[in-house]
This record gives C-alpha cells, structure tokens and sequence, in this order.
C-alpha cells in the first residue's frame, strides 16, 4: 500500500485487498459524507439546507455531493424536503449518528487486512498465525472507537478546535438550563 500526496488516498497493491467487503481503505465518498453529516449536525433542528450551499460551503461539487446524498437519504441518516425552503436536513440525532455506522453505509465492512474477513478471504495460514492477532486487536480497537464515537462528539472536537460555537451545542446548551 502507498500513500498518494496529490490525492490524499490509499493506492492499493494488494489486488484483493479492496475487493468486496474488506477494506479499511475511506473513499473520498466516506469522508465527504462524514464531513456533510458533521455540517447537517451543527445545523440540526433548523430549517433544511439547500445542496448548493452545502456544496460552496463544503467545497465538494455538486454534481458528487447529489450522489452522496442519494445514499445518505437511503441509508436514513439525512432526510430531503422539497419546495421553496426545501434541502437536506439531518434524520436523527447528532448523538444518534456513529461514525462506525456512517462508515459501513458508504463502505460496507471496513477490516484492516484481508485476512481478517474468514467469509471473502479464508486464509489457509489462520490456524498456525500468530500476527492475525495483532490485526484483530487494532480491528476491534478501531471498530470501538469508531462505534462509540458520534456526530455529537465531532461537533464538541470542532468547536474546540475551530475556538467557534456550535450552533447546535449552543442551542442544547440554552435549552439545558
């Protein structure tokens, strides 16, 4: 495997690897959708957001963002309205949406080696392999991690780290007290 500056994407080498169901490889679509879902979040409970703006405000294009959000309504985490003040608005919580649950949408499985999925990939060497262990600890560390972490989280992160209000955790904090 390889890193590509000029894309930011894993080039896979491995020719199996990547195939199917396996693959800790995030697409451009994974990232671009977590990234739209963190921008529905902060905006969660207000009025829908037309795609244009998501688009310019993001810097995805349009064209890529409709087919993003073709499968992030089907998988029900955003919900489309039409009309004048229509756009796209998120379906659920910001502490309802795990990161884990939001990548297996849009990449099915995510195991870090091949090996690791028995169904796809049996390897003939599991019995008598020590290093599969290691890939199954990472694994579980990264599904735990990812499972746990949700939408909600990534908007307390980026508040702190853009030293900006959320406009959703401001709005829980005044409806708190």
């Amino acid at each position: 495997m390889s890193f590509d500056r000029c894309t930011s994407d894993y080039l896979l080498t491995d020719s199996s690897f990547g195939r199917g169901r396996c693959s800790m490889f995030i697409t451009t679509k994974g990232r671009y959708a977590l990234r739209v879902l963190l921008y529905l979040a902060d905006r969660y409970g207000l009025e829908s957001v037309s795609l244009k703006k998501i688009a310019a405000d993001e810097e995805i294009s349009l064209k890529y963002l409709e087919h993003i959000m073709s499968t992030l309504v089907q998988q029900g985490f955003v919900k489309s309205t039409k009309g004048s003040k229509g756009g796209y608005s998120l379906a659920q919580p910001p502490s309802a949406c795990s990161v884990g649950k939001i990548l297996r949408a849009l990449e099915n499985d995510l195991c870090l080696v091949p090996c690791l999925d028995e169904e796809l990939n049996p390897c003939k060497r599991a019995d008598r392999c020590t290093t599969i262990e290691v890939w199954k600890l990472l694994q579980d560390t990264i599904n735990e991690l990812i499972d746990n972490l949700t939408l909600l989280d990534l908007l307390r992160m980026q508040q702190d780290k853009l030293h900006k209000p959320s406009l959703y955790l401001t709005y829980l904090m005044h409806h708190a007290e």
